[in-house]
């Protein structure tokens, strides 16, 4: 996963002169926003099964191997439920879920609020469903 500075990229995308060879230029930087592959990576750092990260995800086994196997394309609730899973940190889970296309979590969405409390303080799944229903919010299990 290639790194350049954003700024730069924008700059040079509005400064070109032709498409195509900037585009073919600056592809190599841009996000694979392929979430089989961010996910593969992430159990590979984390050395985790995917059984356990189902389990800690609240995601049964037969839809989360299709999510792992890029076979279906899970919702940003799914998405953030297995980076719970896979114990990433709030920033973690914010690259990854900007990087696989989905808004970061904002502290200002009273949803995003309490998952931020939850990834922050390592709760698990249940114990952030609590915390949401408490709330009246939607928890992961719905």
């Amino acid at each position: 996963m290639n790194e350049k500075d954003t700024d730069k990229l924008m700059h040079s995308l509005k400064k070109a002169e032709d498409f195509q060879t900037i585009f073919s230029e600056t592809r190599q930087y841009t996000v694979d926003q392929t979430l089989k592959n961010y996910l593969a990576h992430w159990l590979n750092n984390k050395q985790l099964s995917k059984s356990t990260v189902l389990k800690k995800a609240g995601i049964t086994e037969a839809t989360g191997y299709q999510y792992f196997d890029g076979k279906r394309n899970p919702s940003r609730e799914k998405v953030i439920a297995l980076t719970i899973g896979l114990a990433l940190t709030l920033e973690e889970t914010n690259e990854l879920l900007k990087k696989t296309g989905y808004a970061q979590l904002y502290p200002k969405h009273p949803w995003d609020a309490v998952v931020i409390y939850g990834i922050s303080h390592c709760l698990s799944i249940p114990e952030i469903d609590d915390y949401l229903y408490n709330e009246g919010l939607k928890t992961f299990g719905e």
